[in-house]
């Protein structure tokens, strides 16, 4: 077996996309025999980087193919130019996650990797199965995987977007999760078709002897299992709304397990666990715990205490009866719809920058919709897709939340309070997490008042 300081020695590669994970990877080749050249569309990062060990490439003085290998940040659609270029050369263009699966086997690890992807919901179940496993998640979650062939560790989590997906050639986790998969960044992969091809790459490479785990709710993953023999791995599904014969049920303040033990086990109630999403993503995270050898009571009594991520329909508590949730990580429509099909009655405020999505979808939850507040640049394109509903513009986020909250009172239901935009927040707030921050300083401020 090849000694893996070897394997790239005296190469040259490009790096293509000096952002985070660029930039980890850089670091990673800083250490060994390698020279490193990158390519940033950012002025800023081409300056900032420019040293003896990372260099600038000039594509008027080499070539792409004088490259031994190319990397690609996740950020870097296959339309830029210098990734159409190789691949029109027929180069192998690789991410830092199969870099982390090339060096993991040449050093002969034998970590067991958990891979999860999903239009939404996925950064929750990495999460919650890191928390069982006292680890961190890695990816998209927002920490390299390449850290992970330092550590000591036998399990680890990977949040995979479908960003990261779309260059994997390798890659393939010992259990596969796959929350949902709804229509979104489109503007990045052009089609559908494109997208769900990206999240399938997730599972493609596994053999008979790994998992899947699937969320049977799901339309789109239902699909998958149409063409079962592209699938090589053992499939574990999960639902909140079937009972499953040969798969986990999660039914009111019960899981029932019908593929590992053939037991019920009761769940401790929160309220977070008792939201219908969270209850999935409850059992996907209890499935994969379950392959990786921990016992059941343990998994369960470790996941009641889990109480959500900031802005993932967070909950913030509660100003006279009035539950106020904060979801501002919800920037496409299908992450509020599914936020809604998490109540039975809620007031719902929305909008924000318009990245031209189409809000119909949301007509299927007329009857949870009490009534809507809506602001920023889509609130009439909201409220000319729910013409069935009450629908209020407000001037900004602290309008709408002042009249809804008073709404929730005067019209003596007290029904939760929903900020789930179906919107990017760019119209107002450089991300979403200024945004949801925003919305927790509303909350606090109507609260002491309220004291």
């Amino acid at each position: 077996m090849m000694n893996y300081k070897n394997k790239y020695i005296n190469n040259e590669i490009l790096i293509i996309g000096l952002g985070k994970t660029g930039k980890a990877i850089a670091n990673f080749f800083k250490k060994l025999n390698v020279k490193i050249y990158f390519w940033d569309d950012k002025k800023i990062n081409l300056r900032n980087a420019n040293n003896r060990k990372v260099q600038p490439f000039k594509f008027k003085e080499k070539r792409i193919t004088d490259f031994d290998e190319i990397f690609v940040s996740p950020g870097v659609n296959k339309q830029h130019f210098l990734i159409k270029e190789a691949i029109k050369k027929k180069l192998i263009i690789k991410n830092d996650i199969d870099l982390f699966w090339e060096f993991q086997k040449l050093k002969r690890h034998s970590k067991k990797i958990v891979g999860v992807t999903g239009t939404n919901g996925k950064s929750t179940i990495s999460l919650m199965i890191s928390k069982v496993l006292k680890t961190k998640p890695l990816g998209n979650f927002g920490n390299s995987i390449l850290k992970a062939l330092e550590t000591k560790e036998k399990n680890i989590v990977v949040e995979l977007s479908s960003f990261q997906l779309d260059y994997i050639n390798n890659f393939s986790p010992n259990i596969a999760i796959i929350s949902n998969i709804e229509k979104d960044h489109i503007n990045h992969h052009k089609t559908f078709k494109k997208y769900l091809e990206a999240k399938k790459n997730i599972f493609r490479h596994q053999n008979k002897e790994d998992f899947l785990i699937l969320n049977f709710d799901d339309k789109n993953n239902k699909n998958l299992l149409v063409s079962k023999r592209k699938i090589k791995s053992k499939i574990v599904l999960i639902s909140n709304k079937s009972f499953l014969k040969k798969g986990i049920t999660i039914a009111n303040d019960k899981l029932i397990d019908n593929y590992f033990s053939k037991k019920e086990y009761t769940l401790r109630y929160s309220k977070f666990l008792n939201l219908k999403h969270n209850k999935v993503n409850l059992g996907i995270s209890f499935a994969a715990l379950r392959i990786l050898g921990l016992d059941a009571n343990h998994i369960l009594k470790k996941l009641s205490y889990f109480r959500g991520l900031p802005h993932r329909l967070e909950l913030l508590g509660n100003i006279n009866n009035i539950d106020f949730f904060n979801d501002s990580k919800a920037t496409n429509v299908a992450a509020t719809c599914s936020a809604l099909g998490a109540f039975d009655k809620v007031i719902l405020i929305a909008g924000g920058s318009d990245k031209g999505d189409n809000f119909n979808p949301l007509k299927k939850y007329r009857d949870i919709i009490f009534e809507t507040f809506l602001f920023g640049e889509t609130a009439f394109k909201i409220s000319d897709s729910l013409h069935g509903s009450k629908n209020n513009i407000c001037s900004d986020l602290d309008d709408a939340v002042i009249k809804s909250f008073n709404l929730s009172i005067t019209s003596g239901k007290f029904y939760p309070i929903l900020f789930s935009p179906a919107c990017a927040s760019y119209d107002s707030y450089i991300n979403f997490e200024k945004r949801g921050e925003h919305f927790k300083r509303i909350f606090k401020k109507i609260k002491k008042e309220a004291a």
